[in-house]
């Protein structure tokens, strides 16, 4: 095989796996999007859901390929490495949410979806909450996370 022929069958096969990846984005969630706080906070929901239950074809749908995330431990993760933690929770119920709607800031064709966990995390035997920032970008009519941000924080002692 000469090097053209290796070059085109890398690009053919990288195009068939991202096509695999959205293969399902034809989804209900994603359909009638708006230019509105109400689609992202629409956006948000489905989105925890999805990660809790190991929808990685939804995430494939909504994130984009450079996604990238600063988790809380100040590991940063791209879009495989989102796409591999969701796919360990492959066949979960996650616990009914009870968390308000995420407070989002628009500013033209980027938003920002941000607030704190509704749930205590166990580091080092103390309770920590989360700060959480997802960043959408508005792109041919639709809404897709591009950066997202994590910050733990220890509980007050009460």
């Amino acid at each position: 095989m000469n090097l053209r022929s290796v070059v085109m069958l890398a690009v053919a096969t990288l195009f068939a796996c991202t096509t695999a990846a959205r293969a399902d984005c034809d989804r209900p969630v994603l359909k009638n999007q708006t230019h509105d706080v109400e689609t992202i906070q629409r956006l948000e929901r489905a989105w925890s859901t999805a990660f809790g239950t190991g929808d990685t074809e939804y995430e494939a749908c909504l994130l984009t390929q450079d996604f990238m995330e600063i988790r809380s431990d100040g590991k940063i993760n791209k879009l495989e490495d989102e796409l591999a933690l969701a796919a360990k929770h492959k066949g979960e119920t996650p616990a009914a949410s009870s968390s308000p709607p995420s407070p989002v800031h628009m500013h033209g064709d980027v938003a920002v979806a941000y607030g704190v966990s509704s749930s205590a995390r166990m580091v080092d035997g103390k309770p920590y909450k989360r700060y959480y920032a997802d960043y959408y970008v508005w792109k041919d009519g639709a809404w897709h996370v591009f950066f997202a941000q994590q910050t733990s924080f220890p509980v007050p002692a009460e």
